[in-house]
């Protein structure tokens, strides 16, 4: 999360003699990353205040006025559109040669120059915040104080300029997401004294007025304060608080709404203010909303609350989304006079879930999400006391009703600091680890162990002695530590003997000329419906990103379609794979089981398309050392076409399929070409697979080769052949599939299978003879088992 925040006002809270990017440099290096350092107030030059002394109407112009203004003795005529424009305004005047930013480009600057508008001469301009670089207000011209001295440079009547600090605060540190927050942060990394003051304000009761506080939901709210003031009077801020709001990005509205503003960046904790009137029964109700309820909020949206949503309530109605946004109906005006300030913790995981489902962010709700400490409660509230009665004449006119779940205790770490040594292998004082912690707000007691007593601002933060290690390493600077080779003996690398396989497979596939694919894990109710029998128990998602990341797949062959179906248009020839995780429901309260596939698809205007994606199977078996598999042709499943699909099975489990795509799945992707794809279990594959290769001789004598074409029934497959043939005598050393072949000149329900057989023998060189007769035997025993008939 970032922060921009004045380091004039940082200096206010610490003592400093660093320029701001030698500060920017060094608590880089020690604490949060400040990612750039520019300038506020240096946006314009020639800039004067000036007083709008009167105002006419242009006689040109319905949207025009014509503005006299004084700058000291001397009196100009300025034409201005403003609509907030008045008389005895002090203004920001930019006189001709005075130069300003310019409001449609941001960056670039203007040298004013006299101009005739709609017939009339204007001698400058009044300008806004945009063309004076303080800010994005552009509707109007800048209001200054009514007490601000009258032909002064702009730049001596605001201070400036200042220097604005762009720091990235990380997550876990929401403690440094203030200007107190972060000049902690600085005495510690500068060794420099902080000069931060506990509010006091004054409060006496002058005049009680009844206050009720009921939490309904203490886990969500562990703490909630507040408390009444009168005789508020609602008006502008003082420039000083106007110029801190628009250094830190917030836009002035008045005093008392920009003293919950003013708060936030200075200490990081969201207040919110009511109009004591407009709440029901001066009762505020911490609960969860009832069904039906709805809150019109303060951006001028009316939300529909459910009830797991907290709302902030009277007696009658939701006034608020706790933490995250007010209402408009109990909001504060300019004819408030009684208000209830709100300072409270809020539950960081409910606050971000209704915010989310809302759909309502706002900058309470970006701290309350990090996790704010319920001891930062008061002093935020004695702070609005205080600045109320300065700025607002405001009274107290209640105790502080302060609800709160029971103290927690101070987490202690005891430590010893020889630990240091071990992690960081320099040994550091343990003065100087004491002096550092002490330095970071914690309270050290103890000489050898060491008692470490953490703040409340870093208990989310600090809970072990490691934790402690990394404070004191880097305020001790880690560019301090000697720099040193690593000493001892390396640990050795775990390696997992299936992903080791995945690799492989992987690489053969890509020798084999296909080409890896990575997809998204999750995918659309369009892709699983045109996925069909692919895509059926897919599991949906609850909050998905988007309609197309809505459900986890169940296989990867859908996509696989896709991406071949994306690529028609440049290539007709495709060899595609993917090795990934699907996912399959496993249980009503249970995570889904996460099971690694491997798919491919070869899309080829050639007739081998499919044994170009047998063969790479065969290859990847092969090569990844799973043999005494078996290969039997036939049904498969709907995605697959009506017995051309080969499943391979080891030890009775199937292993995986390879076939030919069913048409009615490619077709639903737009694909016309016939494809053929695998799909393997991987789990499987790389359970069986075997890093043991058994090497054979280079044969010594050669061997003949037999094509065999026979007529079988349809139904029969290509394995019953193959189990028939395999082993029938000592000489066959292989059996190949060739072709399948069906005419309706072979007979009703016939179908040619085309295979080779291979003879050898270890001892002598094979005669033809030998051979035929082995043939012969062949032929013999598929015509007495199958009914074949030899071509």
């Amino acid at each position: 999360m970032d922060r921009r925040i004045s380091y004039n006002w940082i200096k206010e809270h610490i003592k400093l003699k660093v320029s701001a990017e030698q500060f920017a440099a060094e608590f880089s290096l020690k604490s949060q990353t400040v990612d750039r350092v520019t300038e506020f107030g240096k946006g314009f030059s020639g800039v004067v205040t000036a007083k709008v002394t009167a105002l006419t109407s242009h006689p040109n112009a319905d949207k025009l006025k014509l503005a006299t203004v004084a700058v000291g003795k001397m009196t100009l005529e300025v034409v201005c559109g403003a609509p907030n424009v008045a008389v005895g305004q002090i203004v920001a005047l930019a006189p001709v040669g005075a130069k300003v930013q310019d409001a449609k480009n941001a960056g670039s600057q203007w040298a004013v120059k006299r101009a005739t508008i709609r017939g009339v001469e204007s001698n400058g301009m009044l300008c806004s915040q945009r063309e004076l670089g303080l800010g994005d207000d552009h509707v109007g011209i800048m209001v200054l104080p009514s007490d601000v001295a009258v032909g002064k440079p702009l730049e001596t009547a605001l201070k400036l300029p200042d220097r604005l600090l762009d720091i990235e605060i990380t997550s876990n540190r929401p403690d440094a997401m203030s200007v107190v927050g972060l000049a902690r942060e600085a005495a510690a990394v500068f060794d420099a004294p902080v000069l931060t003051k506990a509010p006091r304000p004054n409060l006496s009761v002058a005049r009680r007025l009844p206050l009720s506080i009921i939490v309904k939901e203490p886990k969500l709210c562990p703490r909630y304060q507040g408390v009444v003031m009168t005789g508020v009077t609602i008006k502008p801020s003082p420039l000083w608080l106007q110029l801190r709001l628009l250094s830190g990005g917030l836009r002035p509205i008045n005093n008392v709404v920009d003293i919950t503003n003013y708060i936030l960046l200075e200490y990081g904790k969201p207040l919110h203010v009511f109009d004591y009137e407009k709440v029901a029964g001066a009762k505020i109700i911490v609960r969860l909303a009832k069904k039906g309820e709805t809150l019109l909020a303060l951006d001028g949206n009316t939300y529909k609350l459910s009830p797991d949503h907290l709302v902030i309530a009277d007696n009658r109605q939701p006034i608020a989304v706790g933490g995250i946004m007010g209402g408009e109906a109990s909001a504060a005006t300019t004819a408030t006079t009684t208000v209830i300030f709100e300072s409270a913790v809020f539950d960081p995981v409910a606050i971000r879930k209704t915010s989310r489902s809302l759909n309502l962010h706002s900058d309470s709700s970006d701290l309350f999400e990090k996790g704010l400490r319920p001891e930062s409660v008061p002093v935020s509230m004695l702070r609005a006391i205080e600045l109320t009665q300065q700025l607002a004449g405001g009274r107290v006119a209640s105790a502080i009703v302060d609800v709160a779940v029971s103290r927690q205790q101070p987490t202690v770490v005891t430590f010893d600091p020889e630990t240091i040594q071990r992690s960081l292998g320099i040994t550091i004082p343990i003065a100087t680890v004491k002096k550092i912690l002490s330095r970071l707000g914690f309270t050290v007691s103890g000489s050898t162990s060491l008692r470490v007593t953490v703040p409340w601002w870093r208990e989310g933060d600090i809970g072990a002695g490691h934790d402690l290690i990394e404070e004191v390493a880097r305020i001790y600077g880690y560019s301090s530590l000697p720099t040193r080779l690593p000493a001892g003996n390396l640990p050795g690398r775990a390696t997992d003997p299936r992903l080791v396989w995945q690799d492989a497979i992987k690489d053969i596939l890509v020798g084999a000329g296909f080409s890896e694919v990575y997809n998204y894990s999750l995918v659309s109710a369009s892709l699983l419906k045109a996925a069909g029998g692919a895509g059926k128990d897919a599991i949906e998602l609850a909050n998905p990103l988007s309609e197309d990341l809505k459900y986890l797949r169940t296989s990867l062959l859908p996509q696989l379609l896709k991406n071949v179906a994306d690529n028609l248009g440049n290539a007709r020839t495709q060899r595609l794979f993917e090795l990934s995780n699907t996912y399959r429901p496993r249980g009503s309260k249970e995570l889904p089981e996460e099971r690694p596939q491997l798919a491919g698809v070869v899309v080829d205007p050639a007739a081998t398309f499919l044994l170009d994606a047998k063969g790479a199977v065969e290859l990847m078996l092969k090569k990844i050392g799973i043999t005494g598999y078996q290969a039997s042709v036939g049904s498969a499943g709907s995605i697959w076409e009506h017995n051309a699909a080969i499943t391979f099975t080891l030890k009775r489990k199937t292993i995986g399929v390879c076939g030919v795509v069913n048409p009615k799945l490619h077709n639903q992707f737009g694909i016309a070409k016939p494809v053929a794809a695998f799909i393997f279990d991987v789990t499987l594959l790389t359970g069986a697979a075997s890093a043991v290769s058994v090497y054979q001789p280079i044969p010594e004598f050669p061997a003949i080769e037999r094509d065999i074409a026979l007529t079988v029934d349809q139904r029969v497959s290509w394995q019953q052949i193959n189990d028939q043939v395999q082993g029938i005598d000592p000489l066959l050393v292989a059996v190949e599939y060739l072709s399948t072949f069906t005419d309706a000149r072979l007979g009703a329900g016939k179908k040619s299978v085309a295979f080779r057989v291979v003879f050898r023998s270890t001892e002598r060189t094979l005669k033809s003879e030998e051979a035929d007769a082995v043939v012969t035997k062949i032929i013999k025993t598929l015509e007495a088992g199958l009914g074949a008939k030899l071509r």
